[in-house]
């Protein structure tokens, strides 16, 4: 019987860009709790550092009523908050765990969030994974935004049970995501000339501490995160 040993592919098969017209796959999100037990070691969330960033700025002369990263009353000359991420760059990979010689494996792919970002705008991004099995890369969409894992796998047509040896490769990633525009928010019992609306940039979030950096008026966050490739195959 001849085996197959899985080898660690380049990180640069994970950036291949996928086909016209070639279908993508969704993987399935796990949204971060706080106080829940998971694998991310921070999660930022910019609606809660809007929100504190606000109550300083305006202290006793009006409490806080709304806020909107993407509507509300705005001047023209301060745009709704748009958010975007680069495809995640792959560190060097481990070498699989274990060798396989059986062509009926269900491929799992896993990414486990440690620093991650969480706001009202999506943070969605393509990538593309290599499929062992079928000897074909396919391309998933994730959305990076809340998550603390993200998972995609492989289904088979006929039920099968996997309960052979599964095979892991890891390595570890990371994307940067961006967010630019302004937040507006309306106030109640207001005081003084403070105004009922009004709009900050969001660059004004800016903590190194968080790891949140300001580039070209942009506040950019690097999210990072361990990637697994998994083959459970049948025994």
């Amino acid at each position: 019987m001849n085996t197959k040993v899985l080898t660690a592919f380049p990180a640069l098969m994970f950036l291949i860009i996928p086909n016209e017209g070639e279908a993508l796959r969704q993987a399935n999100i796990s949204k971060w709790k706080q106080g829940e037990v998971s694998d991310v070691i921070r999660m930022v969330n910019l609606t809660s550092d809007a929100e504190k960033l606000i109550a300083a700025r305006v202290r006793y002369r009006g409490k806080l009523k709304s806020l909107n990263f993407t509507g509300g009353y705005r001047p023209a000359k301060e745009p709704v908050v748009t958010a975007k991420v680069n495809p995640p760059i792959y560190g060097a990979c481990s070498n699989y765990t274990e060798r396989f010689n059986n062509a009926k494996c269900k491929e799992v792919f896993t990414w486990s969030i440690y620093n991650g970002i969480v706001s009202p705008l999506s943070l969605r991004v393509n990538t593309t994974v290599h499929l062992h099995v079928r000897g074909k890369n396919v391309t998933v969409t994730l959305d990076f935004n809340g998550a603390s894992t993200l998972i995609w796998s492989t289904r088979n047509k006929k039920l099968i049970k996997y309960n052979g040896p599964t095979t892991t490769q890891e390595c570890n990633f990371s994307a940067e995501a961006g967010y630019s525009g302004y937040v507006a928010y309306q106030l109640e019992e207001v005081r003084g000339d403070m105004p009922r609306y009004d709009a900050f940039n969001i660059v004004d979030l800016k903590n190194s501490t968080k790891g949140l950096e300001v580039r070209n008026n942009t506040l950019v966050y690097n999210i990072t995160g361990q990637f697994q490739h998994t083959l459970m195959c049948k025994g």
